[in-house]
C-alpha cells in the first residue's frame, strides 16, 4: 500500500492542486477587481476576469449594466487572452441574466470598438452592446472579431453609431445566433451602418441563425472579403434607412453578397466564393440578395425574397458572371432577378413553370420576424413565408448536397417538414451550458443618442421581446431580469404588401431603386492499513475534482 500510495501521491497531488485553481469566475457590476472572483466576492470587470482566466475555464458575467465613459480608451473590453480548440475560455452571461454594455459615454477622439475579440478560441454568450458613439470619420465598431477560432453566440447588439458585429480579420469564426438592429453611423450618413459584416482575408467564417434589421447600411456585407464567408438559416429586412423612418440611407441590401468595387481591387489569392442560403429577406431599400459586382461567383440556395426593390440583383463586374441559383424564391412587390450575366440558373420561382401568391404560405405577417427567440437562442418559430399544403412551390427545387424532406427540395429558405433551425448546427461542445432563457432583451427605456451628437432620433428605440426579460436591469442587480411586455414593431417591415399577389415569370425586372454603390473514473485502494490523513483528503479533493467535471458535463447543470 506504501509503494501504491507513493506512486498516487503525485497525481493526486496534481489534482488537489488544479481543483485550487479556480476555474469557475465571476464579474459583477457591483464587484471589486481586488476580489477572489468568486460568486459571493465577484470580480468589478471582465478584463480581470480575463486576465485570472486560462483555458477551459468560464467567466461568468452577471446581469446589470456595465456603463463604460471617458475619453482616455476606445475599446468597451479588449479580449486578448486565447484558449484552445478544445479548451475556450467562455465568456458567458449568468444564467438567464442580461450584461449589458452601455458606451454612451465613452467619447475619445478616435474611433471606437464596443467588443474587440483579438483573441483565438474564446466563446461569448448571452452579451448585449450598445450605444458605441462614432465621434471621428471613419468604422467605430459595435463588436469587431479579428482572431481564429472563436464562437460569437446569442449577442444583442444595437443602436450604435457603428455597424454591429463585424469579422474584420481571422478565421474559422462562427457567429451564432446574434441580433444587430439599429445601427447608424451619422458622421458617414449611414453609409456603414451594417448589421453584421465579414470582411477578413481569413476563410470559413460563418455567420448562422441571425438577424439584421433598420440598420442604417446593409443587413449583412461581405464585400471585399479575401477569405470565403457564408450566412445562413439568417434574416435582414428593412435596412437600407436612417432607424425609425422611411428617410433613405446607406445603400440598403439586404445581403450585399461580395464585390470588391468597381473597378474591382482583386486579392491576391483570388476571388472567394461566399455561400448564401437558406436566408429570407424583405422590405431592404434596394436589393434582397446582391451580388454587387462580384468578379466571379457566389452560390446562393434556398433563399427567399420578398418587397424589396429588387429581389436578386445578381450585378457582375466584366463579362460573364459564374454565379449558381437554385431553389430560390421571389415574391412579390419586388422584381425577381435581375442583371443575369450567365452562370446556373435554375429551380428558381422565376425560372420555373410556377405561380406564386399569399396562398402559398402558412402566414404573410412580416411581423412574425420580430417574435422572441427560443429558448435556445435560435431563431423563432414562425409561419411568416413557410409553404402551406398544396403549394406547388413544394419539391419543386433540385438537389444541390443540402438536407431537404421529400421527393425534391421545397423552393425558398423554409423547407417543409425540416427543423428549420440555427440550434447548435456544427457548434463545438461548449463545457458548462446554463440553462440559459433566451437572447436579451432591449429595453424600452434605452437611452437615446444624445441630440447633437448627430445621432438623435425621434422616438423610443425599437422593442424586441426575447423570451419575455427586459435587458435592463439597475447596476449590480444579480437577479434575473424582469417579466415585461415587448412591443412590436410593426414599422419596422415597411408596407405591408399582403394582399393577393399573383407573380409571373418577372426575370429582367428593373430596379426601383438607383443602383447602390460598391461599398470520469472510479478507483478503490486495497490494502490492511487505512489511508493516511493527508493520503484521505488528496482522494476527498480527487474525487470532488472528478464530480464537478461530471456535472459540468450534464446538460442545464450549474457547479
Amino acid at each position: 500500500m506504501r509503494s501504491f500510495s507513493i506512486a498516487l501521491a503525485p497525481l493526486l497531488w496534481a489534482a488537489l492542486t488544479d481543483s485550487a485553481r479556480a476555474d469557475e469566475l465571476f464579474v459583477a457590476p457591483d464587484g471589486n477587481d481586488s476580489a477572489a472572483g468568486t460568486e459571493q466576492a465577484p470580480f468589478a470587470t471582465v478584463e480581470r476576469g480575463q486576465e485570472a482566466a486560462a483555458p477551459g475555464d468560464t467567466v461568468w458575467i452577471r446581469g446589470g449594466t456595465y456603463k463604460l465613459s471617458g475619453t482616455s480608451k476606445a475599446v468597451g473590453v479588449s479580449f486578448t487572452k486565447s484558449g484552445t480548440q478544445d479548451k475556450p475560455i467562455k465568456y458567458f452571461a449568468y444564467k438567464d441574466e442580461v450584461p449589458i454594455f452601455d458606451l454612451f459615454e465613452l467619447k475619445p477622439q478616435e474611433r471606437v470598438t464596443g467588443l474587440d475579440v483579438r483573441a483565438n478560441a474564446i466563446h461569448l454568450r448571452g452579451l448585449e452592446v450598445r450605444g458605441v458613439r462614432q465621434i471621428i470619420v471613419g468604422d467605430s465598431w459595435g463588436v469587431r472579431i479579428r482572431g481564429n477560432d472563436n464562437i460569437i453566440e446569442r449577442l444583442h447588439v444595437h443602436d450604435n453609431e457603428a455597424p454591429g458585429v463585424f469579422i474584420t480579420s481571422g478565421a474559422s469564426n462562427l457567429v451564432l445566433n446574434c441580433d444587430s438592429h439599429n445601427n447608424y453611423d451619422p458622421l458617414e450618413d449611414g453609409g456603414n451602418g451594417d448589421g453584421f459584416g465579414c470582411h477578413s482575408d481569413g476563410g470559413k467564417n460563418v455567420l448562422r441563425g441571425c438577424r439584421a434589421w433598420s440598420n442604417s447600411d446593409d443587413g449583412f456585407d461581405f464585400i471585399n472579403a479575401p477569405g470565403t464567408c457564408t450566412v445562413e438559416y439568417s434574416w435582414a429586412f428593412k435596412n437600407g434607412f436612417v432607424p425609425d423612418t422611411n428617410m433613405a440611407a446607406g445603400n440598403g441590401a439586404g445581403f450585399k453578397s461580395g464585390g470588391f468595387g468597381s473597378p474591382p481591387k482583386i486579392p491576391a489569392s483570388g476571388v472567394p466564393r461566399h455561400v448564401i442560403r437558406f436566408n429570407l429577406a424583405f422590405r431592404n431599400r434596394s436589393q434582397g440578395f446582391y451580388a454587387n459586382h462580384h468578379p466571379g461567383g457566389l452560390d446562393f440556395f434556398n433563399n427567399t425574397a420578398l418587397g424589396n426593390a429588387v429581389n436578386f440583383d445578381m450585378l457582375v463586374e466584366g463579362g460573364t458572371s459564374t454565379h449558381k441559383l437554385h431553389n430560390n424564391l421571389a415574391v412579390q412587390p419586388g422584381g425577381a432577378v435581375m442583371r443575369w450575366t450567365g452562370g446556373e440558373d435554375a429551380s428558381n420561382s422565376w425560372s420555373s413553370m410556377v405561380m406564386v401568391s399569399d396562398a402559398d404560405f402558412l402566414s404573410v405577417d412580416e411581423k412574425e420576424a420580430l417574435a422572441p427567440r427560443n429558448a435556445d437562442g435560435s431563431l423563432p418559430a414562425i409561419k411568416f413565408m413557410h409553404l402551406a399544403d398544396g403549394s406547388d412551390l413544394a419539391d419543386r427545387g433540385m438537389d444541390v448536397g443540402l438536407p431537404f424532406v421529400g421527393a425534391s427540395p421545397d423552393l425558398g429558405a423554409f423547407e417543409r417538414g425540416a427543423e428549420n433551425t440555427s440550434s447548435d448546427a456544427g457548434v463545438p461542445d461548449a463545457g458548462m451550458t446554463p440553462a440559459d432563457a433566451g437572447m436579451p432583451t432591449q429595453d424600452a427605456g434605452v437611452p437615446q443618442r444624445p441630440a447633437g451628437a448627430g445621432g438623435a432620433r425621434a422616438g423610443a428605440a425599437g422593442v424586441v421581446g426575447q423570451a419575455g426579460r427586459v435587458a435592463q436591469p439597475s447596476a449590480g442587480t444579480r437577479a434575473p431580469a424582469q417579466a415585461a411586455t415587448a412591443g412590436a414593431v410593426g414599422a419596422a417591415t415597411g408596407a405591408s404588401g399582403t394582399g393577393q399577389t399573383t407573380q409571373g415569370l418577372a426575370t429582367g425586372a428593373q430596379p426601383t431603386q438607383p443602383e447602390p454603390a460598391a461599398s470520469g473514473c472510479g478507483c478503490r485502494v486495497g490494502g490492511s492499513r487505512p489511508a493516511t490523513p493527508a493520503l484521505h483528503l488528496l482522494l476527498i479533493a480527487a474525487a470532488l475534482r472528478l464530480r464537478k467535471r461530471f456535472r459540468k458535463q450534464r446538460p442545464g447543470v450549474v457547479s
